[in-house]
């Protein structure tokens, strides 16, 4: 796995994009294309918050011009009264992003959390879209909050800051902020008839997987899981590479949520994240868990840089592990309609063992499927021809030996559906249908 990780690196920006823009027009592309040209749907004007409706939608501004309709964007503000650090009590409105698939629901939900940077102000409002598309396939409502202190949700005051003093850092104040404004959030999001509110997920990326962490511990109603990606604090990868402010600080407060954990949770973190390093996420685990918590600890390997932005450019490195943990808690996760068998002709991430394809086709076709997200198929022929699909129809197997056989009559076979290889190398190849 290390090795293939090194070598999906320097391509993980296409393959990053690949899953977040281009997985449709591979599978679908007319209809995603339609999506694309259509106008999005006008939101009401922005009014004054009634006793009866405390939360206002808002206009969509040129910045927010590009809302995803297919997957129904929908922006408001949110009010909430936290408490700061200084102990002063603060109310403000919060910008939300909303998202959930096709159809009525009831949806179970994910709140999406987003980390910190010193560049506050920007972006105006988060939207996370490669993380909604995951979550949607998965038939999931997702909420993308941005917090107070950041973006259009205003820069003053700002909760999550305790401390310019290095040593003087404490998180428990950023802690019940952020918790305090995911229930406000909750609130806001069992409000809407699609979204199943006794189905909870908190997740969270940076200081929004702390949060996640804290949310485990706290009493939320209907709260079944939370993930951590990378999750910390007072980290500068610049000026304190892999010493953060404070860490034995994180590692109270971590404790305190551990002692009353209420869910199970799974931690994704790289071994090369350069805010916190392998050795103090390993440490947090130790405390959470020896507290009470219950949580997976998934170290992965290197990706790119910088593995604290592996929640994008480590898809194919996380994602099945997500998955599983997923399947545990009782939701679907999505796969390919197909009677295919798994073999042990090779693992599905191991690229050199792919029959027929040269180098191109490695690169450019098979490291892009194992960036892509399930439902996903791959087929190759004796030519070198190869078609693949990837998050968008359970039908990815027949999509795939279709594209295949557009460049080859006969003898395009299946080699990996979803996460494993199917191939029987001793099965002739010549006369076998493409698939259409």
């Amino acid at each position: 796995m290390p090795q293939q990780a090194r070598w999906l690196a320097g391509r993980a920006q296409r393959v990053l994009a690949a899953l977040l823009i281009g997985v449709v027009a591979l599978s679908g592309g007319a209809s995603a294309q339609r999506a694309a040209q259509s106008p999005p749907a006008p939101l009401p004007s922005n009014r004054a918050p009634d006793a009866a409706s405390p939360i206002t939608s808002i206009p969509s501004p040129p910045a927010f011009s590009a809302l995803m309709t297919d997957i129904f964007e929908t922006v408001v503000k949110v009010p909430v009264t936290l408490r700061l650090a200084d102990g002063r009590m603060h109310t403000g409105e919060m910008v939300v992003t909303h998202y959930h698939p096709q159809g009525d629901g009831p949806f179970p939900v994910v709140v999406l959390h987003h980390g910190r940077s010193l560049e506050r102000a920007e972006p105006k409002r988060f939207r996370s879209v490669g993380s909604v598309r995951y979550w949607i396939r998965r038939g999931f409502a997702v909420i993308v909050p941005t917090r107070l202190g950041y973006g259009d949700s205003g820069l003053k005051p700002d909760p999550d800051f305790s401390s310019r003093e290095c040593d003087n850092r404490t998180y428990v104040p950023a802690m019940t902020a952020m918790l305090t404004q995911t229930e406000a959030v909750l609130a806001m999001a069992r409000g809407l008839p699609w979204v199943d509110g006794k189905r909870v997920l908190i997740a969270g990326q940076s200081y929004g997987g702390f949060a996640a962490v804290g949310a485990s511990g706290h009493a939320i109603p209907g709260l079944v899981g939370a993930i951590n990606f990378a999750g910390g604090g007072g980290g500068n990868p610049k000026t304190r590479p892999g010493n953060p402010c404070g860490p034995d600080k994180l590692a109270e407060t971590i404790a305190a949520a551990g002692r009353t954990a209420r869910v199970p949770m799974v931690w994704i973190y790289s071994e090369n994240d350069r805010f916190w390093g392998a050795r103090l996420p390993r440490h947090w685990h130790e405390v959470y868990a020896e507290a009470g918590g219950k949580a997976e600890l998934v170290m992965l390997p290197p990706v790119g840089e910088d593995g604290h932005k592996a929640i994008g450019e480590g898809f194919q490195l996380w994602r099945p592990h997500v998955d599983r943990y997923l399947a545990r808690l009782g939701f679907t996760v999505p796969r390919t309609a197909t009677a295919a068998v798994a073999t042990t002709f090779a693992p599905v991430d191991d690229i050199a063992k792919v029959p027929y394809l040269d180098e191109r086709g490695r690169a450019d076709g098979y490291a892009k499927f194992l960036g892509g997200d399930l439902p996903r198929a791959f087929a190759v022929a004796p030519n070198g021809s190869w078609g693949a699909s990837w998050g968008a129809t359970p039908e990815a197997a027949n999509v795939a030996l279709e594209r295949c056989g557009t460049h080859v009559t006969g003898g395009c076979r299946l080699y990996a559906v979803d996460d494993a290889v199917v191939w029987e190398p001793h099965i002739l190849s010549t006369g076998i249908a493409s698939g259409r």
